[in-house]
């Protein structure tokens, strides 16, 4: 399965992502799954190439570029009870930063690079996200009911 780091250019800079698509060529449909707060890291590219398995193109961009690529902030290899308050306490800053107004400009821009990929076919593309990229996802398909 093609798998690729990318990076995607946005109003405020060049956001780094993650991609998986189907082996074969051709066009799939596109699928923007948006982190949670603790970032793009080995599990969300793991769901990543389970959904292109199923014949999607995955886009899972690092909705934190604004403070560095991905992973912004050094996580323990398992973030349990006893590590959360620390790596809480140093995404949570970064997720408020993440205005409504940033979530929409750069959905634009994540949009606009599906749109554009080869191996993403025309049509509206789905959203999804786990915990803060749920809300991520739902603004972003508010915000454009007619490409999402």
């Amino acid at each position: 399965m093609p798998t690729m780091t990318l990076q995607i250019p946005t109003e405020d800079g060049q956001a780094d992502a993650f991609a998986a698509y189907p082996d074969g060529g051709g066009q799939h449909p596109g699928v923007l799954l948006y982190m949670d707060i603790f970032g793009v890291r080995p599990v969300l590219e793991e769901m990543a190439r389970e959904l292109a398995g199923h014949g999607y193109y995955v886009l899972v961009p690092n909705v934190f570029y604004r403070n560095g690529t991905a992973p912004v902030v050094e996580l323990p290899e398992h973030i349990g009870a006893e590590a959360r308050p620390t790596v809480f306490s140093r995404l949570k800053p970064l997720m408020e930063q993440h205005t409504p107004e940033r979530v929409l400009r750069d959905a634009d821009a994540y949009l606009g690079f599906l749109a554009d990929r080869p191996e993403v076919g025309a049509g509206p593309v789905a959203t999804i996200g786990y915990c803060m990229g749920a809300a991520l996802a739902m603004r972003t398909a508010a915000a454009h009911p007619d490409r999402v």
